[in-house]
């Protein structure tokens, strides 16, 4: 069996993912990141400048790398990585760092999220499980987060619990959301369907910001905000495919509404199973208040069905 190592000088070039350093400097900060996590009882995932912790005893807690990698990189010394490592997870894993926190802290950085609750492996799972709020769809959740300067943190309600009244925390958890939404850079793109398939289309909007996947909790609000022009009297279809993208479609009759969930429910598919950060693969329809599931992902069969609900066939039933 043979190896293929990486050439010394393609180790010596900049890494594409941390700033200020090279290949091999940022192998050996992401070598120090793991093993302290695992020394500590848990496991991490590095995506780009962010790191996602899953622990036994502290959740799930999301690290943003940003400072560190260039607190590593301005430094000359020698261990640098494993010595900044250390105070940088020490501090980010202190157990009692929500119990540290004041009243109006806690309050000003809970948040809602909506996270995905399958395809977890079974620490995940039980993290998720221990900040849901309530069940959102088939594949998904509304759960509480810590969001600081440092980290998101994923927080079960029973400690919540300990600190404050948890319908309190819930309602300032939702009002935080919708600020969160509300100060958002969208960028909106119009799909357009083809001159055959015209009703083929839908609306993505895309954004930097953390929450977009949990816009569906404000949905019409935040619509009416930024597709002021999208007719919401029939219900919408959406999907949360990740974490930075929401998709959307007015939902209308006949072929056009036909050809609208054959060109959604694919591309929600994909996105989720090709991108970062994936939410949910499956598409959905919000209609008089109320959230139901349009379609089934099996990610490794690629395989893809489409349920409309009795009111969309007989939606698509009229002419």
């Amino acid at each position: 069996m043979f190896f293929r190592r990486r050439s010394r000088s393609a180790r010596n070039e900049p890494d594409p993912h941390f700033p200020g350093m090279t290949v091999k400097e940022a192998e050996q900060l992401r070598s120090a990141l793991r093993t302290r996590v695992a020394e500590s009882g848990g496991s991490l995932r590095i995506d780009g400048l962010h790191g996602i912790i899953d622990h036994s005893r502290h959740g799930r807690v999301t690290l943003n790398l940003e400072n560190l990698v260039r607190d590593v990189a301005h430094s000359q010394h020698p261990k640098a990585a494993t010595t900044l490592t250390r105070s940088f997870l020490d501090a980010m894993l202190n157990a009692n760092r929500v119990a540290g926190l004041d009243t109006a802290e806690l309050y000003a950085g809970l948040r809602m999220r909506i996270a995905p609750i399958r395809g977890l492996v079974t620490e995940e799972a039980d993290i998720i499980h221990s900040a849901t709020v309530h069940r959102f769809t088939d594949d998904t959740a509304v759960t509480l987060v810590l969001d600081t300067a440092t980290s998101i943190q994923t927080m079960p309600l029973d400690r919540l619990r300990r600190i404050d009244e948890l319908d309190t925390l819930i309602r300032a958890a939702r009002t935080n959301l919708h600020r969160e939404l509300l100060d958002a850079h969208i960028i909106t793109h119009q799909h357009p369907g083809s001159e055959a398939h015209p009703g083929a289309r839908f609306r993505s909007f895309e954004s930097e910001n953390y929450y977009i996947a949990s816009t569906p909790i404000f949905l019409e609000e935040m619509l009416q905000r930024w597709a002021p022009d999208l007719d919401l009297s029939r219900g919408v279809l959406f999907a949360m495919p990740t974490r930075h993208i929401l998709l959307a479609r007015d939902v209308t009759t006949g072929e056009d509404l036909l050809e609208g969930l054959g060109r959604m429910a694919p591309v929600a598919a994909h996105i989720a199973a090709d991108g970062a950060h994936a939410v949910s693969p499956l598409l959905h329809l919000f209609h008089d208040g109320e959230v139901e599931t349009l379609s089934t992902f099996d990610d490794t069969a690629r395989e893809l069905k489409i349920l409309p609900t009795p009111y969309l066939l007989e939606l698509i039933s009229e002419k």
